[in-house]
């Protein structure tokens, strides 16, 4: 039970939401991502003072705090996939980047976590799936910094934030199948997986049905308009994830990518929610970093250190380059599109999130090796987040694609 007093739940408010918004606005001013200064930032204030970290504060309640937030980030980046134009030749690289890429990232990462970190292999195959996922609370401010336009950075866009649900779908599921022991089949997981899916689908038809009626209802208020469909948002993830686990990722997103459609189709606009979106992103994006990088043990980050580093530069340099070589195979990308394909895939706040959730699970079932789980991930979206965010200006400016 939850035992902090107001004046801590308060102070511990202040500090995060505080701490979060100078990393924003001083990041700029570095010209630096800001994602680089809210995962040390968040680190250090749960190394200093773990009584006031979220988790401590909230309790029971902060992964679903968690869940809801991600939700309506990932609704936001279904919003910006459908402004997105992706041309009819880049739909197969997405998806063969998406599945075949997520497919080569999982088996690569479990195999280089047990052999190089030294993970039982349950744990080893459940971060696979866990550092699946890329996110546009990463790539979409990254992108922004390098000035990147065009088709890279549409595959970009549409790959990232596709790999969100489905990695944490599949971390999930993989979950599952460890908390039962082995007695699920793969077929089982496989047929989970598929589960999941039909009901993140259907949850979000239930979510967009709400946003229908309700903006018919509220037909030329702006006001309510937008906390129609945050409401319908918040309703459809939640109801989602207590029939099946991150399923609300997944209705939420597709949520995000059919909203503009359905306002078109009774005469309404988001226009006028679309900064409300993202300012409730922004805050969202920096609170979570924070949060869930002090939740991170100095010690066990200390233990794992020097084995995650040499598993982030496999990540780095040898599968994303694979992916990207598998997943633009035969299209008409140039040469250094493909290249820049190749150099970016930061993990973002999903895989933190995903792995402090199930993380803390198998520690309570006394799981080998679950209590690396969160360092690990903390350490490898860390990692991948200061190696592409810094690299992404001076790669896209050799490459000849900053502006383009």
């Amino acid at each position: 039970m939850n035992t902090a007093s107001p004046g801590q739940i308060m102070l511990a408010a202040a500090l995060i939401f505080g701490i979060a918004t100078a990393c924003q606005v001083i990041a700029p001013r570095l010209r630096i991502p800001a994602l680089i200064l809210l995962l040390p930032a968040g680190f250090v204030l749960g190394w200093i003072a773990p009584e006031l970290s979220a988790e401590a504060i909230l309790g029971p309640a902060f992964p679903v705090v968690v869940d809801l937030v991600v939700a309506v980030i990932l609704f936001h980046g279904g919003l910006e996939l459908s402004k997105i134009n992706l041309a009819g030749a880049d739909r197969p690289i997405v998806r063969r980047l998406v599945w075949v890429g997520g497919a080569i990232t999982f088996a690569g990462a479990a195999v280089g976590a047990h052999l190089i970190v030294g993970m039982d292999w349950p744990i080893a195959v459940l971060l696979g799936a866990i550092v699946i996922v890329s996110g546009p609370t990463v790539v979409t401010p990254i992108l922004d910094f390098a000035g990147l336009k065009g088709r890279v950075r549409a595959i970009l866009q549409w790959e990232g934030t596709l790999l969100d649900p489905i990695g944490a779908l599949v971390a999930v599921v993989v979950f599952q199948l460890i908390r039962a022991s082995g007695a699920e089949s793969i077929a089982q997981a496989a047929l989970d997986f598929v589960g999941g899916i039909a009901i993140g689908v259907v949850a979000a038809a239930v979510g967009v049905v709400l946003f229908t009626v309700g903006g018919k209802l509220v037909k030329g208020n702006d006001l309510l308009g937008t906390q129609v469909l945050l409401g319908s948002v918040i309703v459809a993830a939640g109801v989602a994830n207590v029939v099946a686990d991150e399923t609300g990722l997944i209705a939420a997103l597709l949520m995000g990518m059919a909203a503009p459609r359905i306002a078109r189709r009774f005469g309404a606009s988001l226009d006028s929610s679309t900064p409300f979106f993202g300012t409730i992103v922004s805050i969202g994006i920096g609170v979570l970093f924070v949060s869930i990088a002090a939740l991170v043990p100095p010690s066990t980050v200390a233990e794992v250190l020097a084995p995650t580093l040499l598993l982030t530069l496999v990540l780095i340099l040898v599968l994303r380059p694979l992916v990207a070589l598998v997943g633009t195979a035969g299209s008409d990308l140039t040469r250094s599109e493909r290249v820049f394909i190749g150099c970016m895939d930061p993990r973002g706040i999903v895989a933190p999130a995903t792995a402090s959730s199930v993380g803390a699970a198998l520690v309570a079932l006394k799981v080998p090796g679950a209590e690396q789980l969160l360092p690990v991930a903390f350490l490898v979206v860390a990692v991948t987040v200061a190696v592409y965010g810094l690299s992404a200006v001076p790669i896209a400016r050799a490459l000849r694609l900053k502006g383009s």
